[in-house]
């Protein structure tokens, strides 16, 4: 049974985000985005074969580091000699990539349960890293999003290749937002939804089925005046998970999201104990992740009293 107190928190919390979402006058947060920083580039004399060859030892030791991510300082280790491979080559759009992701796992893997005041700092370095692997990728896009355009018509011109960069900006865009505040989340949110679509038309089988889980989040999360559907988060969370069963951060999505916005305890707790149950091994390349998303399956599961009126 859920005490009076914790229904009038929860109510409180509701009505605070239906008078955001409603369009309740505030400013959004914002960051120090890569779109504007300076895009003009002197000569530069042609990568030597002696700079060529620490770039590459850079980036595999970045890349030998990030194979132990359980631990965050190996994850730092990575970020930084990813990021000293840059400074060689800031056209890299690949290791970028990398050092984006790396912060987010950073952030949504580990600091979350011991540093949350350093959270909104290392999703803003996530944010910058893919926002400069797009500029190296097109300037064309970089430079309509520092002046403002329509972001649908900018992510039409961008190809396949762009997708991990457009999926860990978008990520990293979205967890920063949220944390930020209401606000904050409002005024991206539509940016976030036009990549992640742009994602799906491009590459939909990304990171996991990653597009298809953003998407079933998102569903569940909006309420039904700003897009939110059921059915849609239901069918999304579906066909990611028929790709990628084993992928836990689905299942740990499906339940925090859907199953509490239906309510649906048993849902619930069939896809936390799934995870809670299941071999974070049994899919390759995303042992660790699965490691963490057992742990948040674990957290939501004592809270399971609080998110359920009956």
């Amino acid at each position: 049974m859920v005490s009076m107190n914790s229904r009038a928190v929860r109510r409180g919390i509701a009505l605070v985000a239906l008078l955001a979402l409603a369009g309740v006058p505030g400013c959004g947060g914002s960051y120090e985005s890569a779109w504007d920083e300076p895009t003009e580039q002197t000569d530069q004399p042609a990568e030597s074969a002696e700079t060529a060859t620490q770039r590459e030892q850079l980036i595999a030791q970045g890349d030998e580091a990030w194979l132990g991510r359980s631990d965050p300082d190996q994850i730092r280790a990575a970020v930084a000699a990813w990021e000293q491979a840059t400074e060689i080559d800031g056209d890299d759009h690949e290791t970028w990539v990398k050092i984006s992701r790396a912060y987010y796992f950073l952030t949504d893997g580990h600091l979350r349960f011991s540093a949350e005041d350093q959270m909104l700092e290392t999703y803003q370095h996530g944010i910058q890293a893919a926002e400069r692997a797009l500029r190296a990728l097109s300037p064309e896009f970089a430079q309509a999003m520092a002046a403002g355009e329509p972001v649908t018509g900018a992510l039409a011109s961008l190809e396949p290749n762009a997708v991990p960069a457009l999926y860990w900006r978008a990520t990293n865009l979205g967890k920063w937002a949220r944390l930020d505040g209401f606000a904050t989340l409002l005024s991206f949110k539509d940016e976030i939804r036009a990549i992640m679509t742009r994602c799906m038309e491009l590459d939909r089988a990304y990171f996991f089925a990653g597009p298809d889980r953003y998407f079933g989040a998102f569903f569940s999360i909006a309420p039904a005046y700003a897009g939110g559907d059921l059915d849609l988060s239901r069918r999304h969370f579906d066909e990611s998970i028929r790709q990628h069963p084993n992928y836990f951060g689905t299942h740990v999505l499906y339940a925090q999201e859907l199953a509490v916005k239906l309510q649906n305890r048993e849902m619930f707790m069939e896809h936390l104990n799934l995870v809670i149950n299941g071999d974070p091994d049994s899919l390759e390349g995303a042992e660790p992740e699965n490691r963490v998303e057992q742990r948040k399956a674990q957290l939501l599961i004592e809270r399971v009293d609080d998110l359920f009126l009956e």
